[in-house]
């Protein structure tokens, strides 16, 4: 396959991404300015321009999934989404995130309030909001993840305890971190905050690559569960 053809295939959604001489995958999709491009690791919104001459790292093309129907995936699409409503709906605390979650619509109000694609979607079709554009994450390959307290107390009991109460007390605090601190082979920082003036309460929790600063950010949605909302 030339450079042109996988062009042309990435363009009408036969091909979506490709794998490497190493075994690594890589996703394609195609730029506002027309290039073909490949998607930076764990973002669904930047990446690289793919030049001829780096098709010769690619061994295999993948080619896509065949389309689901439509209710189906509609449905599926606003399960993510309810998610964030029903988990929020759970909280004993407010803040900015958590009135954000209450107010998604529902799925007759979310189905008929459209926009159009971004032009690497396959589907050029108008279709209902993504997370992103809900303004509930930032479009990431964590969206929906939950991390819940019952699991990072097997590692760290007496943290979060205090968590706990910090929850229930409405008090500002840290209670992991540092270069030791590990979870799920990331280095782990949990802290909350909270904004005397108008009551919000918020908690954090930060999975970062060891010693570089990026990695996955979590939420607390409600007193028992963090879920996913940045990648950097």
């Amino acid at each position: 396959m030339n450079y042109q053809q996988l062009h042309e295939a990435v363009k009408n959604g036969s091909i979506v991404g490709a794998v490497d001489t190493n075994g690594k995958k890589h996703r394609f999709f195609i730029s506002d300015g027309g290039r073909l491009c490949r998607f930076k690791p764990r973002s669904s919104r930047r990446g690289y321009t793919v030049y001829e001459s780096d098709l010769a790292l690619y061994s295999q093309f993948i080619l896509s999934k065949p389309p689901e129907m439509g209710e189906e995936r509609l449905r599926k699409e606003y399960r993510l989404i309810e998610k964030y409503k029903r988990m929020a709906g759970e909280a004993s605390f407010t803040n900015p995130f958590i009135r954000d979650c209450l107010g998604l619509p529902d799925l007759d109000s979310w189905r008929t309030d459209l926009v159009e694609p971004n032009s690497w979607e396959k589907d050029k079709e108008s279709r209902p909001k993504t997370l992103y554009e809900l303004h509930i994450t930032t479009g990431t390959s964590i969206d929906g993840k939950v991390i819940s307290l019952n699991r990072i107390a097997k590692k760290y009991p007496r943290e979060i305890e205090r968590l706990r109460e910090s929850i229930r007390n409405r008090s500002a605090g840290t209670f992991i971190t540092g270069r030791w601190a590990k979870f799920a082979g990331y280095d782990i920082s949990i802290e909350s905050d909270f904004d005397t003036v108008s009551g919000d309460f918020r908690g954090f929790l930060s999975l970062e690559y060891a010693g570089c600063g990026n990695g996955y950010y979590y939420l607390l949605i409600n007193d028992e569960n963090f879920i996913g909302y940045d990648v950097d």
